[in-house]
């Protein structure tokens, strides 16, 4: 039987190698000693897509924070027509019939406020956004949305711990471990970004989280693509409810079939609404 990792032990790792050195830009293959590691022993395909958000100029950078009270008067195709069209809506759908009436919840990952405009019109009280970037928020809505760097959050992990009632990424997890963004190599970084969240969220308290579906895949450094293998890592801990698309307002039976039928690389993003254990 495995043990399962203490918060403590969930953020010290993930302080000391994010502590590790980096390289000037984000590298363009996977070291050769973690291959392996990161390809779940073969078990995942392999394809090069590179990106450098790191400090290339035109990287994608935060934008439209300043913007709050524009953003609520979108319809939720708007709102999803700033991030992934179509795909985006899942969010707002999973929200929809799990709403948040008075509730305090976390966002991982947030170039742009999409999320958390879903999360307020579906009756969310305060957010936290946990973003690499330093965030400009609209003044008047500082009373519900806040920001912090992931390093902040870490450190002061004890002062969050089992406080929130959700928490929501979309297009993020998938992202972590893989440098592209200026962050530290490593192959679990999305399994231990999903131990953070555990660690913050109250028992019962909501994940809405949405990835790339499909067959495990890394295409590096873009991204990875979760397949059945690598979701069933990522939901330790965790209830599997329901999966939303954009397509479709209530939700819908995720088959095998449909998470493997664009093929190898082929992928959808869809929300899945995960609870604590």
């Amino acid at each position: 039987m495995l043990n399962e990792p203490t918060c403590d032990l969930v953020f010290a790792e993930w302080l000391r190698i994010s502590q590790e050195p980096q390289t000037d830009i984000p590298q363009k293959e996977i070291p050769i000693r973690q291959t392996e590691q990161f390809l779940l022993n073969g078990y995942a395909a392999l394809d090069s897509w590179y990106f450098n958000d790191k400090n290339a100029v035109g990287g994608d950078k935060p934008r439209n924070w300043n913007r709050i009270s524009d953003l609520m008067t979108y319809t939720k195709t708007q709102l999803a027509d700033l991030a992934y069209p179509v795909e985006s809506v899942s969010m707002y759908h999973a929200m929809a019939e799990n709403r948040l009436d008075n509730l305090t919840g976390f966002i991982v990952g947030s170039m742009q406020p999409w999320v958390e405009v879903m999360a307020l019109k579906h009756g969310a009280k305060q957010i936290l956004t946990v973003e690499y970037n330093p965030l400009t928020i609209q003044q008047e809505y500082q009373d519900r949305l806040s920001s912090i760097l992931p390093v902040e959050f870490v450190r002061n992990w004890q002062d969050y711990a089992g406080t929130f009632d959700f928490a929501a990424s979309f297009s993020s997890i998938e992202h972590s471990g893989l440098g592209r963004y200026g962050d530290p190599m490593d192959p679990i970084g999305d399994l231990r970004e999903m131990l953070k969240i555990k660690c913050m969220l109250k028992k019962g308290g909501l994940l809405f989280l949405g990835v790339p579906f499909g067959t495990d895949a890394i295409q590096f450094n873009a991204h990875r693509v979760y397949g059945s293998i690598r979701l069933a890592m990522m939901f330790y801990g965790f209830e599997w409810l329901a999966t939303y698309s954009g397509e479709e307002e209530k939700a819908f039976d995720f088959t095998s079939a449909r998470l493997h039928f664009k093929g190898v690389f082929g992928l959808t993003q869809y929300t899945m609404v995960l609870r604590k254990l």
